[in-house]
């Protein structure tokens, strides 16, 4: 990969930010953000049209691939975008979770969200979903095998985005309707179950990581002292 060249000067610096912030992979995030709003805004209305809401949030939830593979292709690949990529996700979930479900399940998924984001990207930054998961369990780590290509990771990935949509769509369905049918809400609900197995481990193993280094600073404090 080419790397831009060096500019010095507090304007060099400056242009090269601003330049991060329009990469191709980053303006497919800000677009998916945008889709984002525009469906609580329907939504939040009780718009008559949820097959609407239902489209800009899977539009968006679609693009969630194509910054990945902008980045890739372009060697646009940055640590601003890997961060800005999870926030996407984050935010457009937690929209869709506070229109799905009444406190405490509306708050509590998606502060679980935001919270295995910051112990992710302390520890790892963009490299998150190999370095964070080497050393996981069986489960966990059959789903987070090859960045969720897996069969298990799928049903994960499917749970996280689409189980506060199928919440929310299905009282606006037809009674009957194939989507509203209570076993797909079951494997949406299994698939989220699986993600949570995930994002649990993660949290426990860098508060741990956390207590260790705080003891291994103490102990350093305390002989030192001694």
């Amino acid at each position: 990969q080419t790397k831009p060249p060096r500019r010095s000067g507090i304007h060099g610096a400056g242009s090269m930010e601003r330049a991060v912030l329009l990469f191709w992979p980053n303006i497919v995030c800000y677009v998916r953000v945008v889709l984002v709003f525009g469906a609580l805004i329907l939504a939040a209305g009780e718009s008559n049209h949820p097959w609407v809401v239902a489209g800009l949030y899977s539009f968006s939830v679609a693009l969630d691939g194509l910054d990945g593979l902008l980045a890739r292709a372009l060697g646009q690949s940055t640590e601003f975008g890997a961060a800005l990529d999870v926030v996407a996700d984050n935010l457009g979930r937690a929209m869709m979770w506070s229109l799905a479900a009444s406190p405490p399940l509306g708050s509590l998924v998606p502060f679980l969200e935001m919270l295995v984001f910051a112990c992710t990207h302390a520890e790892a930054g963009g490299a998150w979903k190999t370095s964070c998961f080497s050393k996981a369990p069986a489960l966990v780590a059959a789903v987070m095998r090859n960045g969720f290509r897996t069969p298990l990771g799928a049903l994960a990935v499917a749970g996280l985005h689409f189980l506060p949509l199928w919440l929310w769509l299905s009282p606006r369905l037809p009674l009957g309707h194939a989507i509203a049918c209570p076993l797909l809400g079951w494997v949406l609900i299994f698939g989220r179950t699986l993600a949570g197995m995930a994002e649990i481990w993660v949290v426990a193993c860098h508060s741990a990581a956390l207590l260790r280094r705080d003891t291994a600073a103490l102990r350093t404090d305390i002989a030192h002292h001694e």
